[in-house]
């Protein structure tokens, strides 16, 4: 029963990739729509806020009378707009509001004059086509809700940065300083050893970065050699190591240790709570030019709060992936979400693809903002290099990571496609973890030696794929049927099932350290042995045995560390 629920599951979520974050409906009632009437007693208190077109009338009036029609569908073709961009559409019959009229200025009907948050604009002159009026609805209505969201951001920033690093110097910090730093923004931390010859020649370097972040950015430093056991707890492994620290993630800087390079690094922490506005016609755009991206659709009744929350998950990422925000009514419709919109939407996008991989309706808790965020900061399927090893096997998201191992050339190329399908599938329907689920990919013939030790595939495996739980060191490499991983989405997903439901029995990933103890112990067994009856030649082989296991642990130690990408820190 357990395993044809499983079976069904995997399926819906293979078949799931064409599904859309939000789907286009409309909730216009022609039987109960009214047109608004405006009076003297409510005119100023309802145009105060917002954007109004009101016309001017008067029953008496025959030109009234034949664009009437006109008027009552564009009401309700835009209504919409009224909690998308606060554009709302009103009458004012000067029959009946004649006071009101006069001291408005209007001097015929029908009279079309749009107010700014109670300002009144030129009257409309254009053609008062349906066409034409709709156009200009649209584009000032876009423009007013672009405009709107850049002021609420800016209102919307805190006051972290104008105090950080005051005096333009590095912190030198322990553990509790820089937790105190973190509090009130991003720091740039540098762990380094005093006797480092690397450390020594970039610390000029660090301190004019401290000094061009001065009132910016936090820059710290921790000594490794007075604060061991700190170090260790975060990982550090070679000297120096520039990380950036924010909130609960950190996100080591891998680039040339130039001031130019680091002050462009540090600069993006700065600039990270920036949602950056586009409209519709840059959406094609931004999603060519970013692997990955966010894009948080907002309407006229996104709160601060709200705005805050996005920007609190979006922060960690140090600007490793652009965000964007719009209220343009052009880009909810190409991005096919419902009219009107029934909430402000956080999307995901990745591949280079203009269809979402991702979606989260607000009202949302923090948490599942910050969960968003993190399941969706990483492109759909990336390469796991040298540079890249160490936040996604040791970073601070504690993710599950589905590694593929690939062929070279046209048939890795080919499986990479494969693999992404799956890990698009994964993203649409895939059950929720409390942790990210990443799907990564190696060259299997190049990383052959770490594949085989680590996770046990072989060359003559490939393709293989492995469900790896980096925070415990363990692996997944069998399904809930009992079988052994296959390279097919049906197979992955019911590992991912079975690593959540706490069904399999995990295996242990052996370090480099590991193997080669447990070969020497093998052959420290096997000499006892051999001694009994042979002492001296069991010497002899003893004493070889020992220098060939120190030198080979020395050369794995040493590739392993290169295949992490921290060769190059180590003095």
């Amino acid at each position: 029963m357990r395993l044809s629920y499983i079976a069904h599951w995997a399926l819906a979520v293979s078949t799931s990739l064409i599904a859309s974050p939000v789907s286009a409906t409309t909730t216009d009632n022609d039987d109960d729509f009214q047109l608004r009437q405006l009076t003297d007693d409510n005119f100023k208190s309802n145009t105060a806020q917002g954007l109004w077109l009101i016309e001017h009338f008067s029953p008496k009036c025959g030109h009234c009378r034949a664009f009437a029609p006109t008027w009552t569908q564009l009401a309700k073709d835009k209504q919409h707009l009224e909690r998308l961009t606060g554009f709302h559409m009103a009458q004012v019959n000067c029959l009946a509001q004649g006071d009101l009229c006069n001291s408005n200025g209007i001097k015929f009907y029908p009279q079309l004059i749009l107010y700014i948050d109670g300002v009144p604009q030129p009257h409309y002159s254009g053609d008062r086509s349906h066409a034409d009026l709709s156009a200009y609805i649209d584009e000032h209505s876009s423009t007013y809700s672009q405009e709107a969201m850049k002021d609420a951001e800016e209102n919307a920033e805190g006051a972290g940065s104008r105090f950080a690093n005051p005096v333009g110097k590095i912190a030198e910090v322990d553990e509790l300083g820089l937790e105190a730093l973190r509090s009130s923004g991003p720091v740039l931390t540098e762990f380094f050893a005093p006797w480092c010859g690397h450390c020594k020649r970039l610390r000029p370097i660090y301190e004019q970065l401290a000094d061009a972040m001065k009132g910016k950015l936090n820059i710290a430093a921790v000594d490794c050699e007075d604060h061991k056991a700190f170090c260790r707890s975060v990982g550090i492994q070679g000297y120096p190591t520039i990380r950036m620290f924010h909130h609960a993630t950190s996100t080591e800087y891998t680039g040339p240790r130039s001031l130019e390079k680091l002050s462009e690094f540090a600069s993006k922490a700065i600039k990270v709570t920036a949602l950056h506005s586009i409209r519709a016609n840059d959406f094609e755009d931004v999603v060519k030019q970013n692997e990955a991206l966010f894009l948080y659709l907002q309407n006229f009744d996104t709160t601060v709060a709200e705005q805050r929350s996005v920007k609190a998950a979006l922060e960690p990422l140090i600007g490793s992936v652009p965000a964007y925000t719009s209220s343009d009514p052009q880009l909810y419709k190409r991005l096919s979400i419902s009219n009107p919109p029934p909430t402000s939407v956080l999307l995901a996008f990745s591949s280079y693809s203009t269809r979402p991989v991702g979606s989260l309706p607000f009202p949302a808790s923090q948490q599942d903002v910050n969960r968003f965020v993190q399941l969706h900061r990483f492109p759909t399927l990336v390469e796991l290099t040298g540079a890249n090893h160490a936040e996604f096997m040791k970073g601070d998201a504690k993710a599950i990571v589905v590694l593929g191992a690939l062929h070279k050339g046209q048939d890795g190329t080919k499986e990479r496609e494969q693999l992404g399908e799956i890990a698009r599938a994964w993203k649409r329907g895939g059950r929720r973890f409390d942790q990210p689920v990443w799907f990564v990919w190696v060259d299997g013939e190049k990383w052959s030696g770490w594949l085989k030790q680590s996770y046990g595939i072989r060359k003559k495996e490939l393709p293989a794929v492995v469900v790896i739980d980096p925070p415990n060191n363990e692996y997944y490499d069998t399904t809930i049927e009992g079988n052994k991983i296959s390279f097919d989405g049906a197979s992955t997903f019911s590992v991912l099932e079975g690593f959540y439901q706490h069904f399999l029995k995990p295996k242990r990933i052996e370090t480099t350290l590991e193997w080669g103890s447990r070969s020497a112990a093998m052959t420290l067994i096997s000499l006892g042995q051999t001694s009994v009856e042979h002492p001296f030649a069991a010497l002899i082989i003893l004493i070889g045995a020992v220098a060939i296991f120190v030198f080979l642990l020395q050369r794995c130690v040493g590739r392993d560390l290169k295949e992490a990408g921290i060769t190059s820190r180590l003095d």
